[in-house]
């Protein structure tokens, strides 16, 4: 069953701190009103999650025109198969957590 994010209409609520989440079937209808504090609520769309359970061959992928990296040492990835740079590596000195997708030249690529 999927969990639903809703929020209030209209106006803040410091019961439900502006955003609950409800386990919900898919088929059930969404809900209109909070169950906790009694405000209108309507359902926003939330970032999705999921998890791939089976598992994925490079080379499939790969007929099918994607590029698939393996992660060969702390910071870098070596193409498993496709089209594309034989490595692609951290800048040095940087961690996982300090990136930041915009800065440019987060990655180097080696071809």
């Amino acid at each position: 069953m999927p969990i639903y994010e809703y929020e209030p209409v209209g106006r803040d609520c410091l019961i439900c701190n502006n955003r609950l989440e409800i386990l919900q079937k898919v088929s059930e209808e969404p809900l209109s009103v909070c169950p906790y504090c009694g405000m209108d609520i309507r359902r926003v769309v939330s970032r999705p999650q999921f998890q791939m359970r089976v598992p994925t061959d490079p080379d499939r992928a790969a007929k099918r025109g994607f590029v698939t990296y393996r992660k060969s040492d702390e910071g870098t990835w070596e193409l498993a198969a496709g089209e594309g740079p034989r490595e692609i590596r951290r800048r040095p000195g940087r961690k996982a957590e300090d990136d930041a997708p915009d800065e440019p030249g987060e990655l180097r690529v080696r071809e």
